[in-house]
């Protein structure tokens, strides 16, 4: 049996990798200006690998466009979706809650387009 907690693990590392990989243009002018109002998507069971080029997707249950992709107060999404109970909750599931465009300068904008670039 896997252990749930290695999976969430994975799966919370692979969301910050990602995100992580994607920040650095968003201060490369050397300011950190507050992170824009952005929306969020949750993927269901999501399992990921690890390659030499970052973490892959590789199976998931379901994806959701959280809010119809409009930004949530940042009160309640940082505080407890990403850092609280609600956010540990979800990865423990393995589940992964992921920020959209404008975040970070991603790529991805709703769910269709984070399977695409994830090869789905």
């Amino acid at each position: 049996m896997k252990n749930p907690y290695t999976k969430a693990a994975g799966i919370a590392a692979a969301v910050t990798l990602t995100v992580a990989a994607a920040a650095p243009s968003a201060m490369a002018d050397g300011h950190t200006a507050p992170i824009p109002p952005h929306g969020h998507i949750l993927v269901l069971g999501a399992e990921v690998g690890f390659t030499e080029e970052g973490p892959v997707l590789l199976d998931y249950r379901k994806c959701v466009d959280v809010a119809a992709n409009q930004a949530l107060p940042l009160n309640s999404h940082h505080e407890h979706v990403h850092f609280g109970q609600a956010g540990i909750a979800l990865t423990e599931a393995g589940h992964a809650f992921v920020p959209v465009a404008p975040a970070f300068d991603l790529p991805w904008t709703d769910c269709a387009s984070f399977l695409a670039i994830m090869g789905h």
